[in-house]
């Protein structure tokens, strides 16, 4: 399994200010200033013009809900990852395009994700013949965050396409975000079913297609590139413990196929009985981890308006409802229902 990227330690949640500069040059191309946009968030051009700044991850995800709302465009976010490259994406993006094949670049990305985006978690991960790609941001309080979700997804697939192959696409691409208005424009540009309502944002591939080499690699200029993310931008990822490691697969999982000790022990080539050992030993157990996150999930997705229950245990990966309903019952004491409201 390759490893996930995880938080650093005691920072602030952020986004690099060179990726959100270029968010506003392809943003003041639809002929909107942006100016104001980022006045109202608080962004300064002090911080946009320090390459190597941060900025604060509610200040960006705000001001993009913001642009959506100045142009009447909900597709906003869209838009603008459909115009950036790799080059937008700093050295990391620039790994990703320099790569082999898709497969080997987009496991160099989700590696050194945290050099452009500190507060989001990212993963890569092999599901028996498809690679399943997630994302989402850590802060569950950061809400509404629509564009930032569909930007970053359409990004990424637009990187691949113009390094890669044109025509490549997902199988299916899932966001933990109700269904907009019209979702035609997602499912023109993705080129699969796009699904709604789902527990986290993330896109399924077959693992053939993103195998095909279609370049030599340069190996020292790679390792000057990664050097520069580790070294300079502090991105080294981690080595997961054990329940992260079964975390990672229980989010690649979720809703997709059956998350149980045995496929967790297959995706990360142990044995069931080893896997529980070892958890019982980190103080935990796969219920336990599996539960914790069904019950994260949950709670957002019960938030949004017009949530069904029926369809938050579909995304869940209960049997039917009235599982879905005793588990919640069993976590709060209350009803499903009880929890539906719109986050504000």
């Amino acid at each position: 399994m390759k490893r996930e990227t995880l938080p650093p330690t005691a920072r602030f949640s952020s986004v690099r200010a060179s990726f959100l500069t270029a968010l506003v040059s392809r943003f003041e191309a639809t002929g909107t200033k942006a100016q104001p946009l980022l006045n109202r968030t608080g962004i300064t051009l002090a911080q946009l013009n320090d390459p190597y700044g941060a900025i604060p991850m509610p200040q960006f995800v705000e001001f993009l809900e913001a642009a959506a709302l100045e142009t009447r465009n909900d597709n906003i976010g869209a838009r603008i990852g459909a115009q950036l490259t790799a080059s937008d994406m700093g050295p990391v993006g620039i790994v990703l395009s320099l790569s082999e094949n898709i497969e080997t670049g987009i496991t160099r990305f989700a590696s050194y994700a945290n050099a452009l985006q500190d507060g989001a978690e990212t993963q890569w991960i092999q599901q028996g013949d498809s690679w399943v790609f997630t994302y989402r941001l850590k802060d569950p309080n950061i809400w509404p965050r629509r564009q930032d979700a569909e930007c970053s997804l359409v990004s990424l697939v637009q990187v691949v396409r113009d390094n890669f192959k044109s025509r490549w696409a997902p199988q299916e691409v899932h966001f933990e975000h109700g269904s907009p208005a019209d979702p035609r424009p997602l499912e023109r540009f993705f080129r699969c079913p796009v699904r709604f309502s789902q527990p986290f944002n993330r896109f399924i591939v077959d693992r053939g297609a993103c195998l095909t080499n279609v370049r030599t690699e340069d190996q020292a200029l790679l390792a000057a590139l990664e050097r520069h993310v580790e070294e300079i931008i502090g991105a080294v990822a981690p080595v997961q413990n054990i329940s992260e490691s079964v975390t990672a697969v229980i989010h690649a999982s979720l809703g997709i196929s059956p998350v149980t000790v045995d496929h967790a022990a297959r995706a990360l080539s142990t044995t069931p009985r080893s896997l529980q050992r070892h958890l019982k030993e980190a103080g935990t157990s796969f219920r336990s981890l599996l539960e914790t996150t069904r019950r994260e999930r949950a709670q957002m997705l019960l938030s949004q308006p017009q949530a069904k229950v029926a369809q938050v245990a579909d995304a869940l990966g209960y049997a039917d409802a009235t599982a879905f309903w005793r588990a919640w019952h069993k976590w709060t004491g209350t009803a499903p229902s009880a929890h539906r409201h719109p986050r504000r």
